[in-house]
């Protein structure tokens, strides 16, 4: 497991930045306090577990807390705990994609058709302003300023 991605040197770092501001002689008691505090968090959730199951009923034995996140919540009971995809579901998944790729189908389909019937009109929008000549005065437009 991880060490929370720490690199070695930020480690270096945290643990001179915690000689520093605990000084030697208090560092290795606020360590204790400090491992102390994450064992009775620990115990708690696993307390707190084992009180959930046990009001739950037997049904809900093999029920672990990371399984109430609603993303493994959706993919244990859609997949299964084999992991084999439930068949509605894959029905459902190929539907959307039918359709997620008509829709796409159909906004290329319209973009064509809006570039077909661009006027001549639009094209003065879409193109590049001319460049000026050297000493040329840009051009004035009194109703717009």
């Amino acid at each position: 497991m991880p060490f929370l991605d720490i690199s070695p040197l930020e480690l270096i770092a945290l643990l001179a930045l915690a000689v520093m501001l605990f000084g030697p002689d208090k560092l290795p008691g606020a360590v204790q306090g400090v491992a102390r505090t994450l064992r009775q968090f620990r115990e708690f959730t696993r307390n707190a577990q084992n009180d959930l199951k046990k009001e739950l009923g037997p049904e809900f034995q093999d029920l672990e807390l990371t399984d109430l996140h609603p993303k493994n919540f959706v993919r244990k009971h859609v997949l299964g705990p084999d992991g084999a995809e439930d068949p509605a579901f894959r029905e459902i998944r190929d539907i959307t994609q039918t359709l997620n790729g008509e829709i796409r189908g159909a906004a290329d389909g319209t973009r064509r058709l809006a570039a077909d019937d661009a006027t001549p009109d639009d094209a003065l929008y879409r193109a590049p302003a001319p460049r000026l000549a050297a000493g040329e005065r840009p051009p004035f437009d009194a109703d717009a300023t």
